[in-house]
């Protein structure tokens, strides 16, 4: 794929407005220095897609999604870097040169890697499902009818079958002209000690797991006779594929365009509600979820819905992934399958509309908890009971940001626990403050002294680095104060970096450039900082209160951090520096 000059990618941003981009996809009104409209990406009632014509970038508030009007194209018509470029320049009259290479070798031969790879799980995925047709496929083919799923189904997913030889898949995929070694590496074959190849995957159901792009990155393969183990076996991490990084039919997940995703435990599930019209639903890949899996839900929708088996290692997997969720701060909630092992089976058993039911009847995350902890005691006659109860949702209640949520969380539990609040408050490290007449209709919760709110440390940061992107110049009034010390988040520590290289040369932020230094997985917090809007009346006034105020909650989170370990020399040591 060429790559073109900076200043051609930067010339093709300039000349195609993107508030003109987005209008001709999304309707936008005027608000403030910006534009608003709803996200094209998710569904949405409110709009919270912000498209800046002064940076020439756009951020969905509500799913994270943000770049410049290259990558808004890419997204809306699923286009690779250089089909976006190419529409936009044409679409502005400039001539993009014929061939121009500003990448190194090194990242130009690490893209055509990757593009053999997915071309060679495209054309593997294709061999599993031409299985299905051959004799060799009918124990496949019976398995599929015993679960319910029929010719549409494995047509949709190109699910297939990987025939029980050694070298069945190698031996196709050799003839088509491609190198055993690259097969390897694609993670669809296997070595032994002697150094020959077989194929990774033999007499299994196979499952093709597609990215977001709809491209083939690996494969999941269930076995169909109990004595072939493991049951599962899955592609191992590779160029393009990492299990902890994806997730099964997020890429028709997306396309449903709803606001809350059903987060289920296995690839039949995911296909059997797909089966019944509901879209919006994916799987993790043979693992529990991962902080990585719950960010990228988290750019597509605004809720999960976790809907594991109700057994009590699904009870574990549901406790696993509210922490995971809550520390992505993204809103979750649980619905409980009844009469039925797992979800699969409830839709054979009962059908869509009860399936609809229960969606609907979900809880928040923390009352389901508060009912599944409460479920466990006898909290009406026994104290200890109690005091157990409490312990066990105090970890949960730790993860709860929003001061009016955590109100109401702790009213309800303390109702049930037969205790009163401020206890609970005090468990937490926190205390409950009434201010004036207003009783307990208006409560303050206020950190004790040395706990940290973290929402207001990364939105300070957020802002000085938005102030700074906007006039990188003021960046030389506070030499030998402002350093990447400042910033923890490694996206945070580039961009800043960047601003400085750029206060340095005496050049300002232009969102191209940016842009094409950040990986995908940055690009949406990069978006984020810089459609703030900056305008203050003392750009050094600011400046200088952001760093002093995440100075002062960096010392607050060390004192934290040393009062817990339990170090009181350091502490002391600590306190003593001003």
């Amino acid at each position: 794929m060429p790559r073109y000059p900076e200043y051609i990618i930067q010339e093709v941003i300039d000349k195609n407005d993107i508030v003109d981009v987005v209008s001709e996809y999304v309707p936008l009104k005027k608000s403030g220095s910006n534009y608003m409209g709803l996200c094209p990406f998710h569904n949405e009632k409110t709009p919270s897609f912000s498209v800046s014509s002064q940076k020439g970038i756009f951020h969905c508030f509500g799913c994270g999604e943000g770049g410049t009007s290259i990558s808004f194209v890419m997204k809306m018509e699923n286009l690779t870097f250089t089909e976006a470029l190419k529409k936009l320049a044409d679409r502005a009259g400039i001539a993009l040169p014929e061939t121009n290479y500003s990448d190194s070798k090194q990242e130009a031969a690490i893209r055509d890697k990757k593009e053999l790879y997915f071309e060679i799980n495209k054309e593997a995925a294709l061999f599993y499902y031409s299985m299905l047709s051959s004799s060799e496929g009918k124990a496949a083919v019976a398995y599929f009818k015993e679960r319910a799923l029929d010719g549409k189904c494995a047509k949709f997913y190109t699910l297939g079958y990987s025939p029980n030889k050694r070298r069945s898949l190698l031996d196709y995929l050799v003839e088509k002209g491609y190198k055993e070694d690259d097969i390897f590496a694609a993670g669809l074959a296997s070595k032994n000690d002697s150094g020959a190849y077989f194929d990774r995957f033999r007499g299994r159901i196979m499952f093709p797991i597609f990215n977001i792009n709809d491209k083939v990155i690996g494969f999941g393969a269930r076995r169909i006779t109990e004595d072939v183990n493991p049951k599962y076996l899955n592609t191992s991490d590779t160029l393009i594929y990492n299990k902890s990084k994806n997730l099964y039919s997020l890429n028709v997940a997306r396309r449903a365009k709803k606001g809350e995703v059903i987060l289920v435990e296995g690839y039949m599930d995911v296909i059997s509600v797909v089966k019944h019209g509901i879209a919006n639903v994916v799987a993790t890949l043979g693992t529990a979820l991962t902080s990585d899996q719950a960010k990228l839900l988290k750019r597509y929708f605004n809720e999960i819905i976790i809907c594991y088996d109700s057994d009590e290692a699904g009870l574990e997997a549901k406790k696993r992934a509210i922490m995971i969720l809550r520390d992505a701060d993204i809103k979750a909630s649980v619905m409980t399958v009844e009469g039925a092992k797992d979800t699969d089976e409830f839709l054979k058993k009962y059908g869509k509309d009860r399936f609809l039911t229960l969606i609907n009847k979900r809880k928040s995350d923390i009352l389901y908890l508060m009912d599944i902890f409460g479920a466990k005691y006898e909290l009406q006659i026994n104290v200890e009971d109690r005091i157990r109860y409490i312990s066990d949702l105090l970890p949960y209640l730790a993860k709860v940001k929003n001061d009016v949520e955590l109100d109401v969380y702790i009213e309800e539990i303390a109702k049930r626990a037969k205790t009163g609040t401020q206890a609970i408050y005090a468990q937490l490290g926190k205390t409950r403050v009434v201010k004036g007449d207003l009783g307990a209709k208006s409560p303050d919760i206020l950190p004790y002294a040395g706990a940290i709110v973290s929402d207001k440390l990364e939105k300070t940061r957020e802002l000085l680095l938005s102030v700074l992107a906007d006039n990188v110049s003021i960046l030389e009034r506070f030499s030998g104060i402002i350093s990447e010390d400042l910033f923890e988040n490694k996206t945070q520590k580039k961009l800043f970096e960047i601003i400085k290289e750029k206060a340095e040369s005496h050049q300002r932020i232009e969102a191209g450039s940016v842009m094409a230094l950040f990986d995908d997985d940055e690009i949406g917090e990069v978006t984020k900082i810089l459609t703030i809007d900056a305008m203050c009346d003392d750009k050094s006034k600011a400046v200088s209160d952001y760093v002093a105020a995440i100075k002062q909650e960096m010392r607050k989170a060390k004192i934290q951090a040393l009062l817990q370990s339990g170090d009181m020399q350091a502490l002391n040591e600590f306190l003593k520096n001003k």
